[in-house]
Order: structure tokens, then C-alpha cells, then sequence
């Protein structure tokens, strides 16, 4: 006889994504706003963007596809009273607070690169020649995005340039398939942008990805590698994902490609990871490489694993951004300086973690200090 289908999984599947959806859905997204008078505190950042105007709104720069590469620099006014890890930025729903609110303190669009490459250049003098580049994930705006490499350059103290790419993310919960369509069709966008970093001087490149901004940035330097340009390969001082949304087999595949990989090469990993969990049931695929725990799955690569899961904030999925005490600890140990710095001993200051080595990969599970 045959069994019954067994409908309990889909129907909880089904019950699970409504939920989580309709929350989503509900929360205020950023838009960007002029401070009305002087910033007590700034950070420069420089933004390529391929996105073309909102579909909806006609904003500017929104959810379509721009096969052009738009090229900007923002100052952004840091709200004096705000707690480590949090980002609040004014909405269409509220009017803008400059005491608690990431707000626009001035705007600069280029019209030719050559003019993008100058002041670019002229920033990386000044910052020992070094650059921290962000690249967002899935469900991001433009202003979401900008406001976050500032929190982050904020947070940690980065040195260096700040440089955001900015790919267009529907910014929707439901824009997942558009979104990872998106995210293949701005490679060449995001290459362009590290070659005028390249051509305005920096010596030493930080790639910062999240999210599905990771699976865009491993098909970015497999593209680099695939087309031998090596010299812009060398640039590349270090490579964080944070909270990776790549299958592992893809990832394994990308890396193979890209080899040898920049060192550090590091993924900030949690198994408590609410957002991943939603894309897997969305997906159907099980092994994304931010829940990863079994890093035998990795060994052969050069890489560090950190896993985030002792300081989940919200939904898990930007612990390094969001919690204060890993910022704290992160700042504390010097992991972070340690990264751009490109020093492959600096596990060695996470006194509190355990840390164990499988073949070439390095996999450190963080705890709380004194924990």
C-alpha cells in the first residue's frame, strides 16, 4: 500500500515564511536625508554603485539594474548619541534626528571616472594607501547600505578609505531570486570599481561582503583570477564574509578558481543564523557556508572560521555589525586590526575562544569575556 504524502513539513514551512515575512515586511527601511546644519562627527565614504532608478518610487538609485557604473562620495554625519552596534537612519515615516540618526553631511556625483580616481587618490594618500570595502547582502537600499559602512568605519575604528559597492537589491523580502540574479549581473560593476581603486594608488584592499554581497564577491575575484590580472589580485590585502548566503559546493568551486586565496581570508560563521535558516527553506538548499559547522568540509582551503554563535543579536546575521559585546571583544583583542593588517598570528589575541586547526583552515568558536 502506498503511504500517504506527508504534508506536516511543507504546511510548517509555509506557517514559518508567513511569519517571518509579514515581520519583515513591517519594518522601517532607511532613506537618505541632509543634515540641517554642521556634523560634530563625519566618515568620508566612496560609492560605486550599479544601480539604476527605483522602480516603483523613481528614486534615484533603487532596484533596477544600471549596466553603467555610477560613481559618488558621501560624508556621513555620525549621531553622537547612539550605542556600539546600532544603526538608526531616518525613514519616510520620521523626520530626521541628528542626535540618534546616520544623516548625509554632503554629496558629490561624478560624471567622469577620471575626476573619481583623482579625489580617490587623493584620500588613499592620505590613509597610509589602504582601503575597507563593503559589499551589502540581500534586502538592502541604497541608504541601508551607505549608513552601515559608516556604523562599521565608526564601530571599529577602520583605517584606510572607506569604499561601499552598492548592487541593486530589491530591497524586499520577497526579491530573493531578484536579488541573487542581481547579485550575478553586477560582478563586472564591483571589478570595475577595484580596478580604480587600483589605479588611484592602494597598496592594501579589505573586502568586507555580507550576506549574498559574499557569493557576489567570490564570483568577482574568480572573475579577476579567470582574466589574469594578477596585479589587481596582489592589491587584495584580505577577505571577510560575513554571514556567507553560498552553497558550500559553489563556494568550494569559487575558491578553487580564485586560488591562492588573499590572505586573511575569513568567514564570520553562526549556526544560530535566523536569516540563513529562512533562505534555506526559501531555497531548498541546506548547506549555506554561514551556518557552516563541520569545517573538514573546508580544510584543504587557507582560511579562518569564526563562529558568532555565543553573540547573537536580532536574527543572527550580522553579529560582527550589531553586538556590542563581540565589537567590544573584537576591539579588544585586536582581531580586527589584525585582519587588515593582514597578520596571519592574529588568533593568537582571542584569549577568549577555542580554537582548532583542521589541515589549512583555522576554526575559532568565540565566547563571552570571562565566559
Amino acid at each position: 500500500m502506498l503511504e500517504a504524502p506527508k504534508r506536516g513539513l511543507p504546511v510548517l514551512r509555509r506557517i514559518c515564511l508567513v511569519a517571518i515575512l509579514t515581520l519583515a515586511a513591517c519594518a522601517p527601511r532607511g532613506e537618505l536625508a541632509m543634515l540641517d546644519g554642521p556634523a560634530a562627527e563625519t566618515r568620508e565614504v566612496f560609492v560605486g554603485t550599479t544601480r539604476g532608478p527605483d522602480r516603483i518610487t523613481g528614486a534615484e538609485y533603487g532596484d533596477s539594474r544600471s549596466e553603467k557604473l555610477h560613481l559618488l562620495r558621501f560624508k556621513i554625519a555620525v549621531p553622537p548619541e547612539r550605542e556600539t552596534g546600532d544603526i538608526a537612519y531616518p525613514t519616510i515615516h520620521s523626520k530626521p534626528d541628528p542626535k540618534h540618526d546616520f544623516l548625509l553631511a554632503e554629496r558629490q556625483s561624478y560624471a567622469a571616472r577620471g575626476a573619481f580616481d583623482a579625489d580617490l587618490s587623493t584620500a588613499l594618500a592620505r590613509n597610509g594607501n589602504e582601503a575597507i570595502v563593503f559589499v551589502h547582502g540581500y534586502n538592502v537600499n541604497f541608504a541601508e547600505g551607505l549608513y552601515r559602512v559608516a556604523q562599521l568605519g565608526e564601530d571599529f575604528a577602520l583605517p584606510g578609505v572607506l569604499v561601499h559597492y552598492s548592487w541593486p537589491s530589491q530591497a524586499h523580502v520577497m526579491g530573493y531570486a531578484y536579488d541573487r540574479d542581481s547579485a550575478l549581473f553586477a560582478r563586472d560593476g564591483f571589478e570595475e570599481l577595484l580596478q580604480s581603486l587600483q589605479r588611484a594608488g592602494a597598496r592594501k584592499i579589505t573586502i568586507v561582503a555580507h550576506s549574498m554581497g559574499s557569493a557576489l564577491t567570490m564570483e568577482t575575484l574568480r572573475q579577476i583570477r579567470i582574466s589574469g590580472q594578477d596585479a589587481l589580485m596582489n592589491r587584495i590585502s584580505g577577505v571577510v564574509l560575513v554571514s556567507p548566503d553560498i552553497d558550500i559546493d559553489l563556494f568550494r568551486a569559487q575558491a578553487q578558481k580564485v586560488q591562492p586565496l588573499p590572505q586573511p581570508f575569513i568567514l564570520f560563521t553562526s549556526k544560530k543564523d535566523m536569516a540563513l535558516r529562512l533562505s534555506t527553506l526559501i531555497s531548498r538548499e541546506k548547506a549555506r557556508l554561514g551556518l557552516v559547522e563541520d569545517v573538514t568540509k573546508l580544510a584543504d582551503l587557507k582560511l579562518t572560521v569564526i563562529d558568532t554563535a555565543a553573540f547573537n543579536t536580532g536574527d543572527g546575521h550580522f553579529n560582527i555589525g550589531e553586538s556590542p559585546a563581540l565589537i567590544k571583544l573584537l576591539q579588544a583583542t585586536g582581531r580586527v586590526a589584525a585582519v587588515l593588517e593582514a597578520e596571519q598570528d592574529g588568533h593568537q589575541d582571542l584569549t577568549s575562544a577555542m580554537i582548532i586547526t583542521v589541515q589549512n583552515t583555522t576554526h575559532i568558536i568565540l565566547r563571552p569575556l570571562g565566559g
